[in-house]
């Protein structure tokens, strides 16, 4: 397990009806894994475990950081984590990690809302494309 937490990885096969978990064995990343909430979204019911399939050849995935100023939304310093330690790599993040995930516990409903609409929460995207982000207003 991450020292973050559980990390998640959703299919591209979304159905209404209970699909066996073999069925996931040839499906597709929807987006990259992501660390979340995972036993409490179980909890709750918001989610339901189908089954249980060994994770083969495993290769921790990288997440991009940077503290920013919620006040005016500016990235500070970038770093790159590989799942043991972090790496600084500058004030800028290079194109080439743009599509790398935002190091963050995501709600469990943050990823429900992500599988649903394709929509990243605020304000990690415009963070990562642009190295800040327009503050909402209060």
């Amino acid at each position: 397990m991450d020292k973050y937490g559980p990390m998640v990885q959703v299919f591209d096969l979304i159905t209404e009806e209970r699909t066996p978990i073999d069925a996931l064995r040839n499906a597709k990343p929807l987006f990259p894994p992501v660390i979340t909430g995972l036993h409490a979204a179980i909890r709750a019911g918001l989610w339901e475990k189908i089954g249980k399939l060994p994770v083969e050849n495993f290769s921790h995935p990288k997440f991009v950081t940077t503290l920013f100023n919620a006040k005016t939304g500016k990235a500070g310093i970038w770093s790159l984590y590989d799942g043991v330690e972090s790496k600084r790599i500058g004030s800028t993040l290079p194109d080439e990690l743009k599509e790398l995930e935002f190091l963050m516990v995501w709600s469990p409903y943050d990823v429900v809302h992500r599988i649903e609409t394709g929509e990243y929460p605020f304000p990690f995207r415009e963070l990562i494309i642009h190295n800040m982000y327009t503050p909402r207003s209060k």
